[in-house]
């Protein structure tokens, strides 16, 4: 598959957005919700991720490679 280029933002996107969900079947309603929550997923990540990168730089996961290994050695 191709991927699209990128689409002009309607200035009124909220309002075709809440219409075409009023309108939808409930099999679209469900793979929306799915779509949804992968969103949310991927978006949370990124949050954690960059979370993580600067606890990361400000030495906060120092000695966790060392903890991990001893905890794996003991269980």
């Amino acid at each position: 598959m191709t991927p699209a280029l990128p689409q002009p933002v309607p200035k009124n996107l909220r309002e075709q957005m809440v219409k075409r969900v009023n309108e939808m079947d409930e099999g679209s309603l469900v793979r929306l919700h799915e779509l949804d929550l992968l969103a949310e997923a991927i978006r949370l990540r990124h949050v954690i991720s960059e979370q993580a990168e600067t606890e990361r730089s400000a030495g906060k996961w120092e000695g966790m490679e060392d903890t991990i290994r001893e905890y794996r050695r003991r269980h």
